[in-house]
C-alpha cells in the first residue's frame, strides 16, 4: 500500500483514526498499528472519565500523559515501519 506510513501514523492522533479505518484493502502494517491506535483511544477515553471523578483528576491527567507517550512512540514506530508492539496495551488485540 502506497500511504502504508501515513494510515499508521494516523491511528494514533485520536479522532483521525477514522481515515484508516474506512480505507479499503489495508494492509497487515496498517491493520497492526490501527489496532493499537484504537485500543489508545479507548483508554484515552476512559482517563478522561476518570478526570472527572472529583479526588481522582491528577490519577486521570497521569494516565492521559501516559496515553500521549505511548501515542508518541507509536508514531516512531510506524515513520521507521516497524511493528513494536506498545507497553502494557501491545499484546491486546481487537483488529485482526
Amino acid at each position: 500500500m502506497k500511504h502504508s506510513k501515513l494510515y499508521a501514523c494516523l491511528s494514533y492522533l485520536s479522532i483521525l483514526i477514522i481515515i484508516p479505518a474506512l480505507v479499503p484493502g489495508k494492509d497487515s502494517f496498517v491493520r497492526f498499528h490501527l489496532n493499537q491506535g484504537l485500543i489508545l483511544l479507548i483508554a484515552n477515553i476512559l482517563f478522561g472519565c476518570i478526570s472527572f471523578i472529583p479526588h481522582m483528576t491528577l490519577a486521570g491527567d497521569l494516565l492521559n500523559c501516559i496515553v500521549l507517550i505511548l501515542a508518541v512512540m507509536g508514531i516512531v514506530s510506524a515513520i521507521q515501519g516497524q511493528r513494536k508492539k506498545l507497553p502494557v496495551i501491545g499484546r491486546i488485540q481487537l483488529i485482526r
